[in-house]
């Protein structure tokens, strides 16, 4: 039997999932972050091969043969960042004997094909990071965003965890008015003070995951209706809708366009997701909005990656 590797690579977590030549769905695993960008390069790479190890090692996969692995991984955009990817996966052939066409992509890129069966239009993606990525039907990529949580991030699950994170603190130094989410904090991480705070978040641990983590927090904070968590959230879902306008700009067809939302915060935070598509559909009327397709974006990888394997023949 002949098989597809799909993968979502995320900053907080991995998912592969396995099809056939016919588009059914074999069998998934997760993994651990592969994002490079908030674990680093080399903790990312063994992640990835620890994915595929389960993946080719799996029972369904015993006397099969692989044609492809697809993956679309969070922080992994330029030619640079995804000729190093290869690289890898060059290499893990070598070592385990295997032989597979590789393909790699952002993240952004396989969401299209799992909601839409096809490769153009426009994906926003709001979880542990973010991007807005779009394609036209003649081929014209664009990005806005994705360069990481010290670069931008706008409107993520990290930016929402750090400023809420900030207002705590501030709200600590009577700058800011009180919030819900100090004691929320207090009581998850069992701190007796919110100054405790400091120590967690400077500790040599600490990753990019470990600061959305607080998104949780200030979802259900806003969720019972705490100002401060409101206004965070707003802005947030605000900032990524100025990214897609500048991303529609770029390009005129993009006017029309489908565009699809995916992500943990988008899942999660119904006031986000409710205050992005106003603004977009406000801003552009034209463009048809689509929730994320119930199938895993690590589904749209393996789609994208069989193909892609075709057009090779």
């Amino acid at each position: 039997m002949d098989y597809i590797v799909g993968i979502d690579g995320g900053g907080t977590k991995t998912e592969a999932l396995v099809i056939d030549t016919s588009g059914n769905r074999l069998f998934g695993c997760t993994g651990e972050s592969t994002n490079s960008k908030a674990i680093g390069f080399e903790l990312a790479s063994r992640h990835l091969e620890a994915v595929l190890d389960e993946v080719l090692q799996h029972e369904a996969c015993a006397n099969g043969r692989c044609l492809a692995v697809c993956i679309g991984m969070a922080g992994t955009d330029t030619p640079e960042e995804k000729q190093a990817v290869e690289a890898v996966l060059r290499a893990y052939q070598t070592r385990t004997g295997t032989a597979f066409e590789i393909f790699v992509r952002n993240d952004a890129e396989i969401v299209l094909m799992a909601s839409l069966r096809r490769e153009y239009g426009i994906a926003v993606v709001s979880g542990t990071g973010s991007i807005v990525f779009g394609c036209t039907p003649e081929g014209r990529r664009y990005r806005v965003g994705g360069w990481g949580h010290l670069l931008g991030d706008e409107g993520s699950g990290y930016q929402i965890g750090l400023h809420a994170l900030q207002a705590v603190m501030r709200s600590h130094d009577d700058i800011s008015p009180a919030t819900a989410l100090t004691d929320m904090i207090r009581y998850t991480y069992s701190f007796d003070s919110i100054t405790e705070l400091k120590t967690y978040i400077y500790g040599p641990d600490i990753r990019k995951k470990d600061v959305a983590a607080f998104a949780e927090l200030c979802i259900n904070a806003s969720k019972q209706g705490d100002a401060v968590a409101l206004r965070i959230i707003e802005s947030a879902a605000a900032e990524l809708a100025v990214a897609v306008a500048a991303l529609v700009r770029k390009d005129a067809w993009f006017s029309g366009s489908d565009l699809v939302t995916t992500g943990s915060v988008f899942k999660h935070s119904p006031l986000f997701a409710d205050t992005f598509r106003q603004t977009i559909s406000e801003t552009f009327p034209g463009l048809r909005l689509h929730p994320a397709s119930e199938q895993p974006a690590a589904y749209g990888a393996a789609l994208l990656g069989f193909e892609l394997f075709q057009r090779m023949r």
